[in-house]
């Protein structure tokens, strides 16, 4: 049957909010047991809820908080693009960077495939 739209737009609001949160497991909760999770692309391939909470544990030790803020959302069928901001501070300094994050959605709304596009040569 699929994802419907209202699945969809639901998922990546609590995407935000658990990023919002510091909710590693509200986070992982939003993913599919098999999924598969690049961030950023050209980078290797997080595989499983284990691999994306193994990202999850990385990007959180680099830096003191990341808050998403929505710019976007633009849903085709069962994938999403979405378009954010990625508000990052380090050692008291934010630096924003544009992102756009590309999923694709099991029958449960869960994510099933995500790749996350973004340049740090642009973060300003």
């Amino acid at each position: 049957m699929g994802a419907t739209p209202e699945q969809i737009t639901a998922t990546c609001e609590a995407y935000v909010a658990a990023y919002r949160a510091n909710d590693k497991d509200a986070l992982l909760a939003l993913y599919s047991e098999d999924c598969e999770w690049t961030d950023p692309v050209g980078t290797p391939t997080h595989l499983g809820r284990d691999g994306v909470g193994n990202f999850w544990d990385g990007a959180r030790a680099l830096a003191d908080s990341i808050v998403l803020e929505p710019q976007d959302l633009t849903i085709c069928g069962e994938e999403a693009c979405f378009r954010i901001e990625i508000h990052a501070t380090i050692g008291g300094n934010t630096m924003i960077m544009d992102a756009v994050d590309i999923f694709v959605f099991d029958d449960a709304g869960r994510i099933k495939v995500g790749k996350a596009y973004w340049d740090m040569a642009k973060a300003r």
